[in-house]
C-alpha cells in the first residue's frame, strides 16, 4: 500500500529530470576578452553604485541623494519589488503540497414521538479535526517554478534599469542647467560687449568718422544678444522645475546654488573585465532572465505529453468534546494518488513544442543582440571620450585666443585703427567660441555620464536567497 502510494511520485521526478531543456549560450565571439579603446590602460575597475561622486561636486552628490530618496519612479520601483519578492514567495510554497486543516461541529438531533407525543432534543456536538494535503500537477512544477525565478530576475534588472536611467538623466538635467548658467553669463557679456561697440560706433557716427550703418548694425547684434539672454533665463526656469520633479519636490523654494560647469570635474572612468559585464548591466540581466524564461516554457509544454500525476492525502478526527478529541479520538485516514494521459490531441501538444521552441531561438537572438550592442556601445564611448579629452584643449585654446583677438580689435576701433567690420567679426567669434567651449565641456560630462550607465552605474547581480 506504501509503495503503491509513493511509486508517482518517483515517476514523477524521473520524468522532471530527463526534460530539462540546457540553456542556449552566446556564440564564439560574441564576449571580447578586452577593450579595445582601453587596451592602453591597466586599471580595470568598475563604478561604484555612488557614481556621480566621482565628478567631485558636492551639489551633484547632495541632489542626487535627494533623488534617491524622493523620486516617485524609484519609490514605485521598490513597491514592485517588494511585489515581486511576493510573488516569487508564493511560486516557491506552490512546488510543495497544499496543506488545509479545519475544525468544525456536528451538532446531533434526535425526535421521538412517546404517547402520541413528539419529545425533541439535541445529543450534542461532535467535533471534528480535519487535515488535507494535495500536490497535483507534480511534472510541470519545477518547470513552472524556473519561469517564476525568471521572470523575478526579469523584475530586478528591470527596477535597476529604471534606477540608473533616472540617475543618469537627473546628472545630465544638472549639468545642462549649469550650462545655461554659463551661457546666461556668457551672454550677459556678450551683451556689455556689444553695448561697448554699440556706444563706440554710435560716437564715431555722431563725430562724423563713421557712416550711420556701423551703429545700426551693431544695434542689431545687441538686441540678438539680448533676446538670446531672455530665452536662457527662461530655459533656466524650465530646468530648475524639471529637477525639482526628479527630486520629489515642487518648484517653490527649490534651488541649486552651482553656476558653473568648470566646478565639476571630468571623472577618470575604466571598465572593468568584459566578461562581468554580463552580470552588471540590466539590460543584459533582462535579455538573459528572458531567455530563461523562454527555456523554462518549453520545458512545461514539454511536461503535457507525460502523464498528469496528482497525490492526495486526508484525514480526520472526531469526538464529543475537545479533551476525547485530543485523548481518543475517532480517526478516518485516506491516501490517494492518481495518472491520467492524453493519448490522442491531433498534433496539438508536437505544435506547441514547436512554438515554444521558436520562442526559444527568438530569445536567444535577442539576447545576443543586446550583447554585442552592450559591447559596441561602450568601445564607441571609450573613442568618444578619447576624442572629446582632446577637443576641450582646443577649444581651450581657442577661447583664450578670441578673447585676446576681441580685445585688441576693440581697442583698434576705440583708436581707429581698425574698421568696424573687423571689430564685429572678431565679436561674433568670440560669441560662436564661447558656445563651444561649453559645449565641448557638456558633452565631456555627458559622455562621461553615457559612460557609467553603460558600465552599469556600479550595478551588480545580487545573490538570492532561498525562498
Amino acid at each position: 500500500m506504501k509503495n503503491d502510494f509513493l511509486k508517482p511520485l518517483f515517476i514523477a521526478l524521473f520524468f522532471t529530470g530527463c526534460s530539462t531543456t540546457d540553456l542556449p549560450e552566446l556564440a564564439p565571439g560574441d564576449l571580447p576578452t578586452q577593450w579595445q579603446a582601453a587596451a592602453a590602460s591597466t586599471a580595470r575597475e568598475w563604478p561604484d553604485q555612488n557614481w556621480w561622486t566621482e565628478f567631485d561636486n558636492e551639489e551633484l552628490s547632495s541632489y542626487l541623494e535627494q533623488v534617491k530618496s524622493n523620486n516617485f519612479d524609484l519609490a514605485i520601483n521598490d513597491r514592485n519589488l517588494t511585489s515581486a519578492q511576493i510573488l516569487l514567495r508564493d511560486a516557491g510554497f506552490d512546488l510543495l503540497p497544499n496543506p488545509v486543516v479545519s475544525i468544525s461541529t456536528q451538532p446531533s438531533y434526535s425526535e421521538v414521538r412517546v404517547d402520541g407525543e413528539t419529545q425533541r432534543g439535541s445529543s450534542g456536538s461532535d467535533l471534528v479535526l480535519g487535515v488535507a494535503a494535495s500536490y497535483t500537477n507534480i511534472l510541470s512544477k519545477p518547470a513552472i517554478y524556473d519561469e517564476e525565478l525568471a521572470d523575478y530576475d526579469y523584475r530586478v534588472a528591470q527596477a535597476a534599469d529604471v534606477s540608473l536611467n533616472t540617475f543618469s538623466t537627473a546628472a545630465s538635467v544638472y549639468f545642462q542647467l549649469l550650462l545655461t548658467r554659463d551661457r546666461i553669463e556668457f551672454t550677459e557679456q556678450n551683451v556689455e560687449n556689444a553695448q561697448t561697440i554699440y556706444e563706440i560706433a554710435q560716437a564715431r557716427v555722431d563725430s562724423g568718422v563713421a557712416v550711420p550703418i556701423e551703429a545700426l548694425q551693431q544695434q542689431i547684434s545687441l538686441e540678438q544678444q539680448r533676446i538670446s539672454l531672455q530665452n536662457l533665463r527662461q530655459d533656466e526656469i524650465s530646468l530648475r522645475g524639471s529637477l525639482a520633479l526628479l527630486s520629489g519636490q515642487s518648484m517653490q523654494g527649490f534651488n541649486l546654488d552651482g553656476t558653473t560647469l568648470d566646478a565639476i570635474a571630468i571623472p577618470d572612468i575604466q571598465p572593468g573585465l568584459p566578461s562581468e559585464l554580463l552580470s552588471r548591466r540590466p539590460d543584459l540581466v533582462l535579455a538573459e532572465a528572458d531567455l530563461r524564461s523562454a527555456r523554462a516554457n518549453v520545458d512545461v509544454v514539454k511536461t503535457s505529453f507525460l502523464p498528469q500525476i496528482s497525490l492526495t492525502a486526508s484525514g480526520s478526527t472526531s469526538s464529543s468534546s475537545l479533551s476525547a478529541l485530543v485523548a481518543n479520538p475517532d480517526s478516518v485516514i485516506a491516501l490517494s494518488s492518481s495518472i491520467a494521459q492524453v493519448l490522442l490531441d491531433n498534433g496539438q501538444r508536437g505544435r506547441n513544442i514547436d512554438l515554444a521552441t521558436l520562442t526559444l531561438e527568438n530569445s536567444l537572438s535577442r539576447y545576443r543582440a543586446a550583447v554585442i550592442n552592450a559591447f559596441n556601445e561602450i568601445e564607441i564611448i571609450l573613442g568618444n571620450v578619447a576624442f572629446l579629452a582632446a577637443q576641450s584643449e582646443v577649444a581651450i585654446r581657442n577661447l583664450d585666443a578670441a578673447e585676446e583677438s576681441f580685445r585688441i580689435a576693440e581697442l583698434r576701433y576705440q583708436e581707429g585703427v581698425v574698421d568696424f567690420e573687423t571689430v564685429l567679426n572678431t565679436q561674433n567669434v568670440l560669441f560662436q567660441t564661447r558656445s563651444s567651449y561649453l559645449d565641448s565641456k557638456l558633452a565631456q560630462l555627458n559622455v562621461a555620464v553615457a559612460l557609467y550607465q553603460a558600465l552599469g552605474g556600479g550595478w551588480e547581480v545580487a545573490e538570492r536567497s532561498a525562498i
